[in-house]
């Protein structure tokens, strides 16, 4: 069934052409006379130029047409939740999910932010004009298959942040083997550079927490293991919480690691 955005944008099709179609007949008929011109045959070449203006009465209620054929409003259907229902009535025909939930809207490993005064919809740090439910949700759902991820490095950064924390808390050259590092208080580290946050906002990490889950056997360039236990004491904001491409939650609060080599 088709959405609001896409009947007013069929119906705005629809006006363009029949004026498009008037276009090339207006045009048809100057082009002709202009090649009349240019050979400078006279027949019939005044009747011709005086019937010429009436050529564009089609095409000026054609265009009127066109002008009254679209009438959406955008910033309402972003504030009033209406186009966040468009757009995942698409997403689900595609097998692809949105989560809203808290403000945040997720199409995992995907975050997307609704800007109402351009319009424009922010898919991480790009920001997509094509908001046409089904071009939107078709983008999203090839750049969902197409996001990379290396857990890899992402481990390593994981570990020299801990690394850095345990460090400055005079406990140990490095996080002690099986310790849990809160994971906020790494996320804190790594974006304490202004306008870091912005870049890397927490709901990106948390993204990059459960993605590092999903690759158990990953291990630092040192040989470590990592494990994040889960911690059911803890509570807002200590807690990252992340959506899944069914929209299952996860909560993550810390980091663990151990030696492969020691066995610690």
């Amino acid at each position: 069934m088709p959405t609001q955005l896409d009947e007013e944008l069929t119906r705005l099709e629809t006006a363009l052409a029949a004026a498009e179609r008037q276009t090339t007949v207006v045009l048809s008929a100057v082009r002709a006379l202009r090649r009349q011109a240019a050979s400078g045959i006279l027949a019939g070449l005044t009747r011709k130029l005086d019937q010429l203006p009436a050529f564009a009465e089609p095409l000026a209620g054609a265009l009127q047409t066109a002008s009254t054929a679209f009438t959406y409003n955008a910033e309402s259907a972003f504030a009033d939740g209406s186009y966040l229902n468009e757009i995942q009535a698409a997403a689900s025909a595609k097998g692809l999910v949105l989560v809203e939930r808290d403000g945040r809207i997720t199409a995992f490993p995907l975050l997307l932010k609704l800007e109402a005064a351009i319009p424009a919809i922010r898919v991480g740090r790009k920001l997509e004009r094509q908001l046409r439910p089904g071009v939107l949700t078709a983008l999203l759902k090839k750049a969902q298959d197409s996001s990379a991820f290396n857990a890899d490095a992402f481990l390593d950064m994981l570990f020299k942040a801990a690394t850095h924390l345990a460090r400055a808390d005079s406990r140990a050259d490095e996080p002690r083997p099986g310790a849990v590092v809160p994971l906020l208080d790494i996320y804190e580290l790594l974006t304490l550079r202004p306008g870091a946050a912005a870049d890397y906002p927490r709901e990106a990490f948390a993204v990059d927490i459960l993605r590092l889950d999903r690759a158990p056997d990953t291990r630092t360039k040192r040989g470590y293991h990592f494990s994040l236990p889960a911690s059911t004491g803890s509570k807002g904001r200590s807690r990252l919480t992340v959506y899944d491409e069914q929209g299952a939650e996860h909560v993550y609060v810390g980091i663990a690691f151990r030696n492969s080599g020691t066995g610690t």
